[in-house]
């Protein structure tokens, strides 16, 4: 049962993201970046790992940019086996297509460490406990297994956010989900 409700929401997502107009993604991205950007943690950030959006995710583009000028490491994921690896770039140049479709870093790009950067989590859903619904591969959850104690970022449209996902006992919550308008999710 629980596998069918997964993908119930997923489809749900799916369509909602394909409904979604121009112009209120680019409006609701807006909102995201500039709550993003006031939040102590990535004020205080020398680094910020950050996924490469696409398909209608919340959009991180015009978030990472502002990042770069105001002088941050900005990390990117690349997918090795099963896990998740974090490379430093200084821009799209710097990105190629990799698995799924999603955008990785070149392999010029430099390998970064920093177990204290904030982490910019994608996810299909969310719930107010912080639970994450992704996209099936396990790849964050087994990067935060290694890596735990990273302050983690949901970033997602209200239509992402539920009162109740289901979650198995190895999925890793988020610290804070960000949405347009400022609304959190209580969390």
């Amino acid at each position: 049962m629980e596998m069918l409700e997964k993908s119930k929401i997923r489809k749900y997502i799916k369509e909602q993201r394909q409904t979604l107009d121009s112009a209120t993604e680019h409006q609701w991205d807006e909102s995201i970046c500039r709550e993003l950007l006031d939040l102590l943690e990535i004020r205080q950030a020398f680094c910020v790992y950050c996924y490469a959006s696409f398909r209608g995710e919340a959009g991180t583009w015009k978030f990472m940019e502002t990042l770069l000028r105001q002088g941050k490491y900005i990390a990117v994921p690349k997918v090795k086996g099963k896990e998740l690896e974090f490379y430093a770039i200084s821009g799209k140049k710097d990105l190629e297509e990799g698995v799924m479709g999603i955008m990785e870093p070149k392999s010029t790009c430099l390998k970064i460490c920093d177990p204290d950067a904030p982490v910019i989590v994608p996810g299909v859903a969310f719930d107010k406990e912080g639970n994450r619904l992704g996209y099936g591969g396990g790849y964050y959850d087994r990067f935060f297994e290694r890596e735990p104690s990273h302050f983690r970022l949901a970033i997602a449209y209200n239509f992402q956010l539920f009162d109740r996902i289901p979650a198995e006992p190895h999925d890793k919550k988020v610290d804070r989900i960000i949405t347009p308008k400022g609304l959190d999710g209580g969390l």
